[in-house]
């Protein structure tokens, strides 16, 4: 089995559960590295972040777009063990969908789910980008290569960012992204959608007020689906990790966590 990549904060002892930080589409480990990995590591915690198959310098699997989202529950399966303890996990946008089935057959100490794409699936993400990017939607379902949804640093940040983020972040952001495989974002439209019964895991579900991919509404409908409430954050958009406030994010995460 090829090593993925997983990028540690460095912290070698800690009173605190180790946390695993997972990606969304199109992203790596490396959105983790600014902010959230070096604060955590402030916050005295071992914390790591994985680049899924195929993404970032993570090894490629088999063809982006015939990678499942059982293939990305693998790639946490994989983390864990490597791990050697069971850690908090953080995910992100698809990376939030990837640990609710990772969790269906998996009882972790707690999970956040950062932005993430409900249990019932990515209907709502689907009709906003719609919506907003019509042409590079249909583009991207023509050739079956989602990078044209975000393949700009206007488009990124229609989608993804609050104004907030500076340019020249967005810029840099965009050069790293990776393509995401349509047969997972299949997956998540029905194909192969979260048995949310089967978690019995504490969760932490958190949002973005100014969330362009994934609506409050869809953040409160997940909370709703486990019997619990939910964190809006103010002022930020989908990339919660890489927005200037992140701190209240972190904060709030670590909060939670001392609670569980």
């Amino acid at each position: 089995m090829k090593t993925l990549e997983l990028i540690s904060n460095g912290v070698k002892n800690s009173n605190n559960p180790p946390i695993l930080f997972i990606h969304g589409m199109w992203h790596g480990a490396w959105c983790w590295e600014p902010y959230f990995l070096p604060y955590f590591k402030e916050m005295g915690y071992k914390a790591y972040a994985l680049s899924l198959s195929n993404h970032a310098n993570s090894p490629k699997k088999k063809s982006f777009n015939l990678l499942r989202i059982n293939d990305y529950v693998n790639d946490i399966k994989q983390a864990v063990e490597t791990l050697g303890e069971p850690p908090i996990l953080v995910g992100h946008s698809m990376g939030g969908y990837i640990t609710q089935k990772y969790l269906e057959n998996n009882k972790m100490p707690g999970a956040v789910l950062m932005a993430s794409v409900p249990p019932f699936g990515i209907w709502n993400g689907t009709i906003n980008t719609l919506k907003s990017l019509p042409l590079s939607f249909l583009k991207a379902n023509l050739t079956l290569n989602l990078k044209h949804i975000i393949n700009t640093p206007k488009k990124y940040k229609q989608v993804l960012c609050s104004n907030n983020i500076d340019d020249l972040s967005i810029e840099k952001y965009v050069k790293k992204i990776d393509t995401e495989s349509y047969f997972a974002y299949i997956d998540m439209l029905g194909f192969n959608l979260v048995k949310a019964e089967k978690i019995d895991t504490p969760l932490y579900i958190i949002g973005a007020e100014n969330d362009h991919a994934l609506s409050v509404n869809s953040i409160k409908k997940t909370a709703a689906k486990y019997n619990t409430d939910c964190k809006i954050f103010n002022n930020m958009g989908h990339l919660m990790m890489l927005e200037p406030n992140y701190k209240v994010v972190a904060n709030a995460i670590d909060k939670w966590i001392k609670t569980i």
